[in-house]
């Protein structure tokens, strides 16, 4: 059964990726009472990645050990303490704010930081899920170096992703984009990706395929087959509830698809 039980603290948290631990370490330096909310039966969005790559430190460790050796730290001073649970509702407090949390509790806060980070909104390709984070990528600059000089599937639904070409070409000479039909491609861009030696393939797959927890090959609704070795696919994102919920000015940082 729930339970009713109210604390309180200065900053609430909601969120323990890294800008919420990088925040709750900070605000412990400043001796500052926080209280870090984030149900550890939630799987951080960077779950499926076998490392955190290029974090000074910690390059290629774990996301599980980082976020471990952060909250040693922040555990080492007395201002800081984390509550194993979900806010379902944040409201306005006369001493602040109160948030609702799943189990029945609640906290009062003087201030709140948002850092629950983004809910990713994944392709319609089947099987995507059996490689994601591992030899299907969202982020060269994290994954891109282990697999340098393969062949990569770029999956262009999106024109930031047209536009990018330049930097992919950093880890491998060997892309083939799978364009969605709905996007423009220039007479001038495709002349600029044929110079670079890309492939253009105008139409988007609908599954992908492997070997032995490898990706091997994108198939199209035609029943054609390219082979590559990981697929970059950079997901639209949405807020989580709570934060939606709150209709929030938000700054547009990020994609949202309208009908989410």
């Amino acid at each position: 059964m729930p339970f009713s039980k109210t604390e309180t603290t200065t900053v609430a948290i909601l969120g323990s990726g890294p800008s919420g631990l990088a925040c709750a370490l900070t605000l412990s330096r400043s001796m500052v009472d926080t209280t870090v909310i984030s149900s550890e039966g939630t799987p951080p969005r960077n779950t499926a990645s076998p490392f955190v790559a290029a974090l000074p430190g910690m390059d290629r460790n774990s996301p599980a050990d980082v976020r471990a050796s952060i909250r040693e730290d922040i555990l080492s001073y007395p201002f800081a303490r984390f509550i194993d649970s979900d806010a379902t509702a944040i409201q306005i407090h006369e001493t602040g704010f109160k948030l609702n949390l799943v189990d029945g509790s609640s906290v009062i806060a003087e201030k709140v930081l948002l850092a629950t980070g983004m809910i990713d909104i994944f392709p319609e390709v089947a099987n995507l899920a059996d490689y994601w984070g591992s030899s299907i990528i969202n982020c060269p600059f994290c994954h891109g170096y282990e697999w340098r000089n393969k062949r990569w599937g770029i999956y262009a639904d999106r024109q930031e992703v047209l536009d990018a070409a330049e930097v992919y070409r950093h880890w491998s000479t060997d892309l083939i984009y799978f364009i969605d039909p709905s996007l423009h491609l220039t007479a001038e861009r495709r002349a600029q990706f044929e110079g670079l030696g890309i492939i253009i393939c105008d139409t988007l797959p609908d599954t992908v395929k492997g070997k032995d927890g490898s990706l091997v090959e994108a198939v199209f609704s035609d029943g054609h087959k390219i082979a590559i070795d990981c697929m970059l696919v950079y997901p639209f994102q949405r807020q989580t509830d709570v934060v939606k919920a709150l209709d929030l000015q938000l700054i547009p940082a990020s994609v949202e698809r309208d009908s989410f």
